[in-house]
């Protein structure tokens, strides 16, 4: 597994979440279903006391079954989810099965505890062969997470109306705490491969990341061991790492579970505190919900920037290309005095024949067409090197996020599927969606920066083009100032200078933060126009955030005063 991708759940880590989850949620009464996403779904149970949310993902890159706090209410609806929350609605959970080391997890409902089991959910959490089913009492699919056919599996298709049966049976080896180190050593040096190796294919259960962890709790000579062949092994460490095996038998057996993170990205769930040197004992289920939470936002994010970055490059060089074909159309227009010169020539002659004045007459007729159209290839170059500079603003405000490196993940990433639409928007570029109702586009919208001066003025920093529009147009009053910097693509910074008169000093920050949100942020000082708001207007026929001005005024920001100033006193507009 490469650092930054979440680390995938095993069984270990399954095993630890349905524990907790058969002594606090059964039975429960099943309440409500929602997908947040295509191969995520989220289940809502009430009990007594309490209301439990879990999620349940059969992503083939991280599938996982997770307690998590309670979501935002989603807008879009799933034809599964549908099914789901209604096909179980005012039925109760009422068992939870999952043999051994296999990663096929059983919910089983009925209309009340007691009662028999009428429907069931069945995750089989196992990578990229992960999936949900939605089944009757005879095992019958009414819905399913993926379904797939003869031409993509041959041992196993799945639709449904047709039988649920289960996944392959897994050959391997169990492993067993009473397994003496002789036996155990034989049954992994069958094959001379690395130990990892000799694992991951010998015993039900393991996982690369379980052989990590057995590599760190057994603290053997050799840091890596899971790496090396087996032959070539001593006993003394192959021993190290039975001991660190029985134990985690033991605790999976036991269900002996506790939360930590070791080297500072991987988590685990038997390790104990002292193992590891841990301070702050973490809740198993909380530590895991924050694990994942924050790396798939962390993905999510990156998903994000690098689709950007790839519309971006093919949409500026589609306008290159547009741009290279209207200056070559250009140059060969200014050779309509050439034309003009030629046909004159002919109907200058004495010897003139009907031929000649054809051809003359079309020469003319050339030339005119060619002077016609400097004008209208003059229009396009303006449009297409205006969509270039506004690629290059979207460009900015996507390396502005990295201004702030605290700021909230789920910020950015709203900040980021704004800048996706708002290019698309512009550009006419279709890009296949989710439908989503009107109600959860808006309630994803973020909000511009905010932050006081000293002297407890407001400054709001735009950080995207809808942003830059409403700062400067919606939340502004008669008596506020604009700032921006000098020829160079940034964020609109307007100081809410309408309430009462701004000093040197909050100018001099205004500028600054102008600065640090512009291309020449990496310049030691940077131009920035100074205007004020009555002095501002829309470019009609611009996009977002497109504006002229007049009367304005230069002062030098320093981004770096800039990026210093809202570090220590960031807020954001709700």
């Amino acid at each position: 597994m490469q650092k930054g991708v979440p680390q995938i759940m095993d069984i270990t880590s399954i095993r630890s979440v349905l524990h907790y989850l058969s002594k606090n949620i059964l039975p429960t009464k099943f309440e409500n279903a929602q997908q947040p996403e295509p191969n995520t779904i989220q289940l809502s149970f009430r009990g007594v006391d309490a209301q439990t949310w879990l999620e349940v993902s059969w992503n083939g890159d991280s599938p996982r079954i997770l307690k998590i706090n309670k979501p935002e209410k989603i807008g879009r609806e799933s034809t599964l989810s549908k099914q789901i929350r209604y096909g179980l609605k005012y039925m109760a959970l009422i068992s939870i099965d999952q043999d051994d080391f296999e990663r096929v997890i059983k919910f089983g409902f009925a209309k009340k505890p007691g009662d028999e089991i009428s429907k069931y959910l069945i995750f089989e959490l196992m990578g990229k062969h992960s999936n949900i089913f939605y089944l009757d009492n005879k095992h019958k699919i009414i819905a399913v997470g993926k379904q797939i056919n003869s031409s993509q599996s041959s041992f196993r298709t799945i639709s449904t109306g047709g039988i649920y049966s289960g996944p392959p049976a897994n050959l391997k080896k169990q492993p067993r705490e009473d397994e003496s180190f002789q036996s155990w050593k034989e049954s992994i040096s069958t094959v001379p491969e690395s130990l990892k190796y000799c694992l991951l294919n010998t015993y039900q259960g393991v996982s690369p990341i379980l052989t990590k962890q057995l590599e760190v709790i057994s603290n053997t000579s050799d840091s890596e061991i899971m790496e090396k062949n087996i032959d070539f092994i001593s006993d003394a460490n192959l021993s190290e790492i039975f001991d660190s095996w029985r134990i985690w038998i033991n605790r999976f057996k036991n269900n002996n579970f506790n939360f930590s993170v070791f080297n500072n990205f991987f988590y685990c769930v038997w390790f104990m505190d002292k193992e590891i040197n841990c301070e702050n004992k973490i809740d198993l289920c909380n530590g895991l919900e924050k694990y994942y939470d924050y790396h798939l936002k962390q993905k999510k994010l990156e998903l994000l920037i690098n689709r950007i970055e790839g519309i971006i490059f093919k949409q500026t060089n589609t306008e290159k290309r547009n741009l290279n074909v209207q200056y070559d159309l250009l140059a060969k227009s200014e050779n309509y005095q050439l034309y003009k010169e030629k046909a004159d020539k002919i109907f200058t002659t004495n010897d003139i024949k009907k031929e000649d004045i054809i051809r003359g007459q079309k020469l003319y007729k050339k030339s005119k067409k060619l002077k016609r159209s400097r004008e209208l290839i003059k229009q396009r170059l303006n449009i297409y090197k205006t969509n270039l500079d506004r690629l290059d603003e979207f460009t900015t405000l996507l390396e502005n996020l990295n201004s702030l490196n605290h700021e909230d993940l789920l910020v950015k990433i709203k900040l980021l599927e704004e800048i996706m639409e708002e290019i698309c928007n512009e550009f006419n570029i279709n890009l296949k969606r989710q439908r989503e109702d009107k109600k959860s586009i808006s309630e994803i919208q973020s909000s511009p920066i905010q932050v006081d001066t000293p002297s407890g003025l407001k400054l709001q920093v735009g950080r995207n083009m809808r942003q830059n529009d409403l700062i400067s147009f919606k939340f502004s009053k008669k008596g506020d100032l604009w700032f921006h910097a000098q020829e160079s693509p940034g964020s609109h910074v307007v100081l809410k200078a309408s309430s009462q008169a701004a000093s040197e000093q909050d100018l001099q920050i205004a500028a600054d933060l102008a600065a640090l949100f512009s291309k020449a942020k990496r310049n030691i000082k940077v131009p920035i126009n100074l205007v004020k708001i009555k002095d501002l207007q829309r470019i009609k026929q611009g996009g977002p955030g497109c504006v002229s001005f007049k009367n304005v005024e230069i002062i030098w920001g320093n981004p770096t005063r800039g990026e210093d100033y809202i570090k220590k006193n960031l807020k954001r507009v709700i």
